[in-house]
């Protein structure tokens, strides 16, 4: 007789009970909240196109190493979505005549084949909200706010939002005399500064030949770049949200950090990072323009944000409770019928009913 393994695939797991619960609960205010800001819910297959994922002009080259890839029965090459960004993108193309602004929440499964470690896995759930059409910072101040109105819902005291804008990363490139051919490569390594820290972004940078002057202006506050870079308008999209966020008493829940990258190359704007009491994102996102009409659709502008609903499960803990029982109904005898019949009548009250369906002694 053939023993079937009992672990789960590598890099994916079992979420059962309490911690079911605790990650239906976080998909529930994520879906509540964005509601309530009129995103309306979409649904994208799991599976695409391999053509999709890997489009130039999308995820870049370090995403699609990570990508799940398959060939079905007719010999079509495909792959299983590792986010839902280049997806909505593929959708907002087929479909030009949707009215705008689009504002989309997808809610799901994605696939990475990345490296399992804590709080990283190859499976795991996103929640990604989106807002098509919207060229100013203000679908950004609404991402923002949607994102510190989830983390609050969730029950996290202590978080933040990191801020920073892709426009004045290439500015830094430059003050950095990092030549244009080396700038993806520049921001894939300056990305990892959270997993390796600024020894190992300095040494990679070094081993690529590219020169390390960058790093001396990623703790700069915002003033400070805006004078030292040579096009200072860069700076205006986030002294907008800035101000708007003071005005809604939210900016003590952002900070800016020029350090933050963002690694897919898509990213073409305002960039941002939530922090909630571990050294590691619990989501993210930012402002992808040109990527719909790189797909070759529209030229739509474009901003997203991410939530990782296992990791904001994994940092949070598995603080839900046992689900609320109104009634346990425990037949004696020969009494089961008359014992089911009287659960299906309190439960058509609304009441949370269990009964003891093992008929025990």
């Amino acid at each position: 007789m053939t023993s079937l393994p009992t672990q789960p695939v590598k890099g994916m797991r079992d979420i059962l009970g309490t911690q079911a619960r605790a990650k239906k609960r976080i998909e529930f205010i994520i879906s509540q909240t964005a509601q309530k800001y009129g995103f309306e819910p979409m649904y994208v297959p799991i599976v695409e196109n391999l053509s999709v994922l890997t489009a130039k002009g999308g995820a870049g080259e370090e995403a699609g190493k990570e990508l799940y890839t398959f060939e079905d029965q007719s010999k079509r090459k495909l792959g299983l979505r590792f986010e839902f960004t280049t997806s909505l993108a593929r959708v907002m193309v087929g479909n030009p005549e949707l009215p705008k602004p689009i504002k989309t929440l997808n809610v799901g499964t994605v696939y990475r084949y990345d490296n399992p470690q804590a709080l990283r896995y190859r499976e795991f759930t996103q929640a990604d909200g989106d807002i098509i059409g919207v060229k100013n910072e203000s679908a950004e101040l609404e991402l923002i706010c949607l994102s510190i109105e989830v983390l609050q819902k969730i029950g996290f005291d202590s978080f933040y939002v990191r801020v920073n804008d892709r426009r004045i990363v290439n500015e830094l490139l430059k003050l950095g005399k990092v030549p244009a051919e080396k700038t993806n490569e520049a921001l894939r390594i300056l990305d990892k500064l959270d997993k390796i820290g600024k020894e190992g972004v300095e040494k990679e940078l070094q081993e690529k030949n590219i020169l390390t002057n960058i790093l001396d202006y990623l703790d700069n506050p915002l003033s400070e770049i805006k004078s030292a870079v040579e096009n200072a308008s860069v700076t205006q999209p986030l002294e907008n949200l800035f101000s708007f966020l003071e005005k809604m008493d939210k900016l003590q829940f952002v900070k800016f950090d020029p350090s933050l990258v963002r690694g897919l190359e898509y990213y073409t704007g305002i960039v941002f990072e939530l922090f909630a009491g571990v050294n590691v994102a619990v989501g993210g996102g930012g402002r992808y323009d040109n990527l719909i009409k790189s797909l070759g659709g529209p030229d739509l502008p474009a901003v997203g944000i991410s939530f990782g609903v296992d990791r904001l499960m994994d940092v949070f803990g598995e603080k839900e409770d046992t689900p609320k029982l109104d009634v346990y109904v425990i037949p004696f005898g020969n009494t089961f019928n008359e014992a089911f019949q009287l659960t299906q009548d309190l439960r058509a009250q609304s009441l949370s009913v269990e009964i003891d369906l093992m008929q025990r002694n």
